[in-house]
Formats: structure tokens, C-alpha cells, sequence
């Protein structure tokens, strides 16, 4: 380090020593005035060489001691544009040292001149010079960083977020949420209020508002809204994404969902979409629709504006795609047998390895797949359950061990269909069974081998597993193997089974 800064310094020393052992007597015969002609305009050479060098020297000397010593001070780089302002003043000074002693001009004379000068040249480019030493302010002050994400609050219109990519000596370029530039004035950003998403800390806090009718409980919204944003991809799982009741108003409860993201990683508008998008699917599939302005008049009896999971079960079965090809009939007879189960945050709902003869269905909440490493001591998440995605479903269709534990990431109520429910089904119309079969190894083909071959491999894949989850099937169920005489090769279409 030592030697790096010493050579910085060696070539104006050197020259600066050069200068001075062989033009020493020029430049007093400069000052003495002794002497005319060529010797005196030699002498004046000398004597520009020497002031020229006695700036790069000091410039150097600057950066090598002063600036050092501050950074190592203040734990930080020092702007660019100081430095240049500094080495700039340096030479001007140079340059005027220059003209009165090189070309006996009066010093005075210069500035009374220069000031005159100044004040036009200022007077025209006011608004250059505002955005210069604005942008010297924010060099030294440092309210935000190259590669932070800011918000700019502009009086009178909307405020503008975006990405620093350069601070200039004239303005701050930005790339915004679209992906555009944006070049903001130096002096316009210092009179702005301003918000950094990345200081003090990387990771920050943002909001979204979302209103549901008086008629849903409170503790039901809190856990499907906490649900919906921990099953997004942005936030961070720490802190823990938190939901409050924020006010009531002549909708509804306005509840706010607070989330952590780390804008230098993901951009805040996605974050926001994401977290909105996957708050709206949870409520869909827990039966909620978001409040809205009304105004009813009901002569009758008052409908129902939100689904209840005690009467309105088997609209919420028909969006499980496994009982998709299910009758009005038959799916009212399996909504009716099914069990509602309430399970606490990180409570196990089944346990790897463990015998079964029921699935679930997730109806509200967030769950966890996880599976047991180093021989059981320990287990790693391999899967988020979204609310209308079952598990289970291998236990109790061909009587397989659990082959993950399952947990709640939040508080969950599941449906648990049971082997009894399910053969009631199957003893009607045992073509069923092959739809199921054919679904269920569509989903583990996915999982086990997705990007991994080719569409051809991949249909090959699907008829076999589907045909071994069949076969599996008909041991479990006895009605299968008296009534179901075709395989699920030549089975019927997922069209004519809903026939």
C-alpha cells in the first residue's frame, strides 16, 4: 500500500526536482528582473513548468494524504467530484500565479475582470451551477448510494421510485420500475423529500391494504391474509410477514399486511404484485371475495354474499382438480361424509413414514412439506401447500406410508376424506379411479421429472405410473377389482367421465 501512494508521487517529485536544480537560476533571474530578450522568455518557461508541476505535486499530495486519511476516518470513499473540484481550484490557482508572475499582470486587475465575467456567466447558467454544488451536497452528505432503490416526492405530482445507477456532476440518472431512465436535476432532488429503501438496513418494510366485509371473522382474515403473503415468492420469511387490522370503514375491516423484501434483490412493484396476486388466490379459494361499496334492499330472506364451509362444501371441492370429473350428486355425497379438521401453526398433520388411510384438502392456510435427511435427524422444507391442493392421496389410494411430514406454516383447516367416503364413490361408478390415477401421476411425473425429458418420454412416464397407482388402487378398494375390468390405458376421456 505504502509503495502504490509513493508511486503516485514519484514523477511530479521528480520532475519538480528536475526543474529546480537545473532552472534555479532563471527562475531568480525571473524575479529579479536582471534581464532581457531570450533569456527572460526562457526564464518564463521555467517558471510555468515550475508552477504546473508545484500543482500536480500538490494535487497528488492531496489525494495521497488528505483524502486517505479522511476515508480511513470516515469509513467511506470520498465523491469523485470533490476531489476534481479541489484538484481544479488548485490549477486555477496555479494559472493565476502564472499571469502575474509570468506576464507581470496585475492580480487585481484579474479579479475585478473575473468578477464581472462571473456574474454574466453565472447570471446564464444559474440553474448548472445550482445543480453542481447540489450535487457536491449530495456527495458529502450521502442520503443515497449507487445501486439503492429511492422514492423521489416531488411537490404537486406523483412520486417516482427507481434504481441509482450514476451521480453526476449535474444530475442523478435512475432506472425506474418500467425499466426507463429517469434523469433528475441535482438541485430538483435536494429540495425533494426522499425515501431509501436501502438504508438503514437492506431489507425494508412495504404495505398493502386490503378491505373484507363485516361478515368475515376476524380471526379467519388474519389467517387467510397471512397465508396468502407467506405463500408469495418475494417476501422474506424473516421478519415474519405480519397482518394487523388496520381501521373500519363503511365497507368493511381494512386489514394491513406488512411484508420484508430486499429492494436491492427484487424489485418492490413485482414484490407488491406478487404479494397481492397470491393474497387474491387465498381468498378465492377460501370462498372470500374483497368488500365493496353496496347498497341493498332485500324484501326475503338476505343471500349469502360469502361461501360457508359448513353448507357451501362441495363448491369448494369442485376446485380441487382431483373431483373434477365428479357429478353435482356425487360430489354433494362426498362434501357431506368429508371431515373438517383445524390444525395449529406448526403442528404436524401427518408425520413421514407413518400409515394412513385418509387425504386432505387444504382449505385455508399455508402448509409445509417437509422431508427427514441424515437418516431422520433432521428435515429440509421441499414444498409449500397452497389452499385447493391435496396430499395425502398415496396412503389412502394405494395404501403406502406417508412419504413427507406435512406441517402448518400457519393455523390451516383441512378437509379429511377417509377411506369410507371415498368408497362410496368408487362402488357407483368405479371409472373414477382411473381419472384419479391418471391426475395423480401427472402430479408425481411433475415433480420427479420435470425438464428432465422429452415430451414423448414424458406421456410414457404418465400412462405407467398412472397404471401402477390403478393397480395399487384395486388392492385397496375391492369394489375395483369385481368392477374396473380395463386398464387406464384404454380409459375414457376426462370429458366423457364428467358424462
Amino acid at each position: 500500500m505504502f509503495v502504490n501512494l509513493l508511486k503516485k508521487l514519484l514523477w511530479p517529485m521528480v520532475t519538480l526536482i528536475v526543474i529546480l536544480v537545473l532552472g534555479l537560476p532563471y527562475l531568480i533571474e525571473r524575479t529579479a528582473d536582471a534581464k532581457k530578450g531570450s533569456e527572460l522568455i526562457l526564464s518564463g518557461l521555467v517558471w510555468i513548468g515550475f508552477l504546473v508541476t508545484l500543482a500536480w505535486f500538490t494535487v497528488r499530495l492531496i489525494e495521497v494524504v488528505v483524502w486517505r486519511l479522511l476515508e480511513r476516518r470516515l469509513q467511506t470513499n470520498i465523491p469523485r467530484l470533490l476531489k476534481d473540484i479541489v484538484a481544479a481550484t488548485v490549477f486555477l490557482i496555479a494559472g493565476i500565479l502564472i499571469i502575474s508572475v509570468v506576464f507581470k499582470q496585475s492580480i487585481a486587475g484579474i479579479w475585478a475582470t473575473s468578477g464581472v465575467v462571473s456574474l454574466v456567466v453565472g447570471f446564464a447558467l444559474k440553474n448548472m451551477i445550482a445543480d453542481v454544488f447540489c450535487g457536491i451536497a449530495l456527495n458529502v452528505d450521502r442520503p443515497f448510494k449507487i445501486g439503492q432503490w429511492i422514492r423521489l416526492h416531488p411537490r404537486g405530482t406523483e412520486a417516482v421510485e427507481g434504481l441509482v445507477l450514476e451521480i453526476s456532476w449535474r444530475s442523478t440518472r435512475m432506472r425506474t420500475m418500467s425499466n426507463t431512465l429517469l434523469v433528475v436535476p441535482n438541485s430538483e432532488i435536494s429540495s425533494m423529500l426522499l425515501t431509501n429503501y436501502s438504508e438503514p438496513e437492506t431489507k425494508c418494510r412495504f404495505d398493502v391494504t386490503v378491505c373484507l366485509d363485516f361478515e368475515v371473522p376476524t380471526e379467519r382474515a388474519l389467517r387467510v391474509l397471512l397465508a396468502g403473503v407467506k405463500g408469495a415468492a418475494s417476501p422474506l420469511e424473516v421478519p415474519v410477514p405480519v397482518i394487523a387490522a388496520n381501521k373500519v370503514n363503511d365497507r368493511g375491516v381494512e386489514y394491513v399486511v406488512r411484508y420484508w423484501i430486499k429492494p436491492a434483490e427484487v424489485n418492490p412493484e413485482v414484490a407488491r404484485h406478487q404479494v397481492i396476486t397470491s393474497i387474491l388466490n387465498h381468498l378465492h379459494q377460501a370462498g372470500i371475495s374483497l368488500a365493496y361499496q353496496k347498497h341493498d334492499m332485500f324484501f326475503a330472506q338476505m343471500p349469502s354474499r360469502q361461501l360457508d364451509r359448513r353448507i357451501d362444501r362441495s363448491a369448494l371441492l369442485k376446485r380441487v382438480e382431483i373431483f373434477s370429473a365428479l357429478t353435482t350428486e356425487e360430489m354433494s355425497t362426498l362434501a357431506g361424509h368429508m371431515k373438517e379438521r383445524r390444525f395449529r401453526m406448526a403442528e404436524a398433520i401427518v408425520s413421514q413414514g407413518e400409515d394412513g388411510d385418509s387425504m386432505y384438502i387444504l382449505v385455508e392456510g399455508l402448509l409445509e412439506v417437509r422431508s427427514n435427511v441424515d437418516n431422520g435427524q433432521r428435515q429440509i422444507k421441499v414444498h409449500v401447500i397452497q389452499p385447493g391442493e391435496f396430499f395425502g392421496e398415496m396412503s389412502l389410494l394405494t395404501g403406502e406410508p406417508r412419504s413427507a411430514t406435512v406441517v402448518g406454516s400457519t393455523d390451516a383447516i383441512v378437509y379429511e376424506i377417509g377411506k369410507e367416503d371415498l368408497n362410496l364413490l368408487l362402488q357407483s361408478r368405479p371409472e373414477i379411479a382411473v381419472l384419479m390415477s391418471q391426475i395423480i401421476a401427472e402430479r408425481r411425473c411433475e415433480l420427479r421429472e420435470k425438464g428432465k425429458i422429452t415430451p414423448q418420454e414424458r406421456v410414457v412416464l404418465h400412462q405407467s405410473v398412472a397404471d401402477q397407482i390403478l393397480d395399487k388402487m384395486k388392492t385397496v378398494f375391492s369394489t375395483l377389482r369385481d368392477t374396473l375390468s380395463f386398464r387406464s390405458r384404454s380409459a375414457p376421456s376426462h370429458t366423457e367421465l364428467k358424462k
